[in-house]
């Protein structure tokens, strides 16, 4: 029987990184006056802002293979634990939906359709499942393969570049249109090229959950992540094979992206192998509560709350507010995770046991 990963802290540390980046971005694109929004110190903030979305759909997919492994040692079959994952997935996509359900009715100015926005939510439950039915088929090096390796080919190569050419997606309703490819302002993530971010994940995730040692995966990881970030600078120089924009559909952005995000998931291990005695950290308990840190902090960024602040702060001032925002935040999640969620699971046992 294959061993149970167990919770693995080092995910929920950089899951915690990517929170830090998120809030940082929100922040700032709300609040910051637009004068400034060209200048060099805040284009190094949306670069930062910008690692937020490829490493939580990273990670998820990271988490599809741990949490599938840890349901194969509790004695689950592949295809029972495929479905369960599918079926996580499908509760995000309806969160997503909840959470565009609550921005539309606490704005004036928003519009009914607003509801079915593609966003990051939207694409991760989307690619949760898509990963998850892949896993439950990839039993072997050749059906990981078939059902990994090609798609995340497929989507990265040819389907991402393609998808904005096509014709046939202006059938269909805008705002389904915008989960093929970018709509004016209709949608902000798109499954191309975003779900190959989960699909990649899942295959780092059967390495992470494998049962090589850890100390040795990630160096393998590390290495690797390495040749990829090296690589995919190499890359951007030269010419691509379909027309894309590097910051959209380009294959050397994917590829310098993936060897990062195994890179940083390397050190993230060592890091918290030095301090295994220690009590988990700030980033731990941001990566642990990150979708409640989400829904709460987006409607303090951008909603009624904050509504003085918009785009009236210079960069320095937003970045005093991120400071603020991540500090409120910290207290929310603490009190999240420690009190309203034990709860939570206790009336849920309750009413089982009822």
């Amino acid at each position: 029987m294959p061993r149970s990963p167990g919770r693995l802290l080092h995910i929920d540390w950089l899951r915690g990184v990517a929170v830090l980046c998120m809030i940082l971005w929100h922040a700032v694109d709300s609040w910051t006056v637009q004068d400034v929004r060209r200048s060099t110190a805040f284009q190094a903030v949306v670069l930062i802002g910008g690692l937020a979305a490829p490493l939580f759909l990273f990670l998820a997919g990271v988490s599809v293979s741990v949490a599938g492994a840890g349901r194969l040692a509790g004695g689950a079959s592949r295809a029972d634990a495929s479905w369960g994952l599918q079926k996580r997935g499908w509760q995000v996509f309806g969160i997503a939906h909840l959470f565009r359900l609550q921005s539309y009715l606490f704005s004036s100015s928003a519009h009914w359709t607003s509801i079915f926005k593609p966003d990051i939510l939207n694409i991760l439950g989307l690619s949760l499942v898509v990963s998850a039915f892949c896993w439950g088929r990839a039993r072997s090096r050749a059906a990981s393969l078939a059902w990994l390796v090609l798609p995340i080919v497929g989507i990265v190569v040819v389907l991402s570049p393609l998808a904005r050419t096509w014709w046939w997606p202006t059938l269909l309703p805008p705002r389904f249109e915008a989960y093929i490819r970018p709509v004016g302002n209709l949608g902000v993530f798109s499954i191309f090229p975003w779900m190959a971010f989960v699909l990649v994940g899942v295959l780092v995730g059967m390495a992470v959950a494998s049962p090589v040692p850890r100390a040795r995966t990630h160096a393998r990881l590390a290495a690797v992540g390495a040749v990829l970030l090296l690589g995919g600078y190499a890359g951007s120089f030269l010419p691509p094979i379909f027309a894309t924009g590097f910051w959209t559909t380009s294959i050397s952005l994917f590829v310098m992206r993936t060897g990062g995000m195994m890179a940083g998931l390397s050190c993230a291990f060592a890091w918290q192998a030095r301090r295994a005695q220690a009590q988990p950290g700030p980033l731990v308990l941001f990566g642990q509560t990150s979708l409640f840190v989400y829904w709460v902090h987006v409607e303090l960024a951008y909603g009624g709350v904050s509504s003085a602040l918009r785009q009236r702060l210079t960069l320095g001032g937003s970045l005093v507010g991120v400071v603020a925002l991540t500090a409120v935040m910290w207290v929310l999640a603490r009190l999240w995770q420690g009190w309203v969620v034990p709860r939570l699971r206790l009336r849920s046992a309750q009413s089982l046991a009822a």
